[in-house]
Parts: C-alpha cells; sequence; structure tokens
C-alpha cells in the first residue's frame, strides 16, 4: 500500500520588503560561530588537560578565523557549521546556542565581580 505524500511548498516571502527577515538560522549565525568556537577550545583544552591562558585562547581564535573565516565575513554558513559541530563534537544548532548562552553568562557573572 502506498503512502501518500503531502507536497510542502515554501513560503516565498519577498513581498515582505522591508520588513523580510533572515532565516532563524542565519538570525542565530553568531550564536553558532562562537558556540563552536568555545566547544572546540574546551575539547581541546580537556583532551590536553589544560586551562589555556589569554594568549593561548588568542592563538586558537586566530587559527579559527584562518579556518571558518571571521563573524563579519564568514568561509562557512550556519549550516554548514552545525553540520561540522554534529560530526565532530555531536552537537546540533541548540546545542550551540546553548553553550554560547552559557558562556555569556559566565562573562557577565565575571564582570559583575
Amino acid at each position: 500500500m502506498a503512502t501518500k505524500t503531502k507536497k510542502v511548498s515554501l513560503i516565498d516571502d519577498n513581498a515582505m520588503g522591508i520588513y523580510k527577515i533572515a532565516s532563524y538560522n542565519e538570525r542565530k549565525f553568531k550564536a553558532v560561530y562562537y558556540g563552536l568556537q568555545e566547544t572546540w577550545g574546551k575539547t581541546i583544552q580537556a583532551q590536553s588537560q589544560t586551562n589555556w591562558n589569554k594568549t593561548q585562547w588568542d592563538t586558537f581564535k586566530a587559527r579559527f578565523i584562518a579556518t571558518f573565516g571571521s563573524v563579519d565575513n564568514p568561509k562557512y554558513s550556519v549550516q554548514q557549521m552545525v553540520d561540522y559541530s554534529i560530526k565532530h563534537f555531536n552537537k546540533g544548532l541548540e546545542e550551540l546556542l546553548e553553550v554560547n548562552k552559557r558562556t555569556w553568562l559566565q562573562r557577565e557573572r565575571l564582570l559583575a565581580k
């Protein structure tokens, strides 16, 4: 017995003009970028059993930018970075967003002291 699949058409929102917004994933680009960067750095620290100082973090961030581009000039899309993260860290979009959120909350607590 064959099942009937419902064809889903994409919504053309071009008529929204100046009110058009980027996709959810694209609006979350910075959070994904920094979430992946944090995940990668923390993973390397855990593997080497070291805590990096500022210079080591800065060196890592420079390599990260060389690989992925900067936030303002990325080399990859959000989906490509999420796919990479899933393959290497088993973290999808929501997990990267959570990593980024925790990191910002931790920075705010440190600044408040």
